[in-house]
């Protein structure tokens, strides 16, 4: 729990900073850079992540590593979560921080699972829907899950739409095990 409240807290200075020097888009760009760049090398990550390691070798490293490729303010924050020992909740306070900026953007993303991919037509017009439900600007995260048999489970924020068919089954399942015990009697 601290340590979301120690990444909602760097997250937002970071934040407030990118928008001040209006460099939400890239600000996000080269946290990523950084987080992708980290957990693509191993000894870069145990590195970065291990308590035991120095300051100054993690300093050092990140100069090397980063210091021609990102700009100076988000140099400083990488150095500054260093200094602070807090570089391990680095991937939380990038996930924040595209939190805050996709908010001052109006972007929502939506979690959409469904059975099987959506082809571009299914995903244009559920883009188009979701935006036109909640005013925003949706990008969307697909994944595929067999085992939700079809229809599709969206997760905007903390809401959740679930229309899967396993769902449906479950609730008629329900339905008819309640009509069973109240003695209603179904037929065909």
């Amino acid at each position: 729990m601290l340590a979301n409240q120690l990444a909602v807290k760097y997250a937002q200075a970071l934040y407030e900073l990118a928008a001040e020097k209006d460099m939400l888009d890239i600000t996000e760009q080269e946290l990523h850079f950084v987080e992708s760049t980290i957990a693509s090398y191993d000894d870069l990550s145990t590195l970065m992540y291990h308590p035991q390691v120095l300051a100054q070798v993690k300093k050092e490293t990140i100069h090397k590593v980063f210091g021609q490729d990102i700009h100076d303010f988000v140099l400083n924050f990488l150095l500054l979560l260093v200094d602070k020992r807090r570089e391990s909740i680095l991937p939380a306070i990038i996930y924040e921080y595209v939190k805050l900026a996709n908010q001052a953007r109006n972007i929502v993303e939506a979690e959409v699972t469904t059975a099987l991919p959506l082809d571009e037509g299914q995903h244009t017009a559920l883009v188009n829907k979701l935006s036109l439900v909640t005013g925003k600007t949706i990008v969307l995260k697909t994944q595929i899950n067999q085992g939700i048999i079809g229809g599709i489970i969206v997760k905007i924020g903390d809401k959740l739409i679930d229309g899967s068919v396993v769902r449906q089954l479950a609730t008629l399942k329900k339905a008819l095990l309640n009509n069973e015990v109240t003695g209603i009697e179904v037929t065909d």
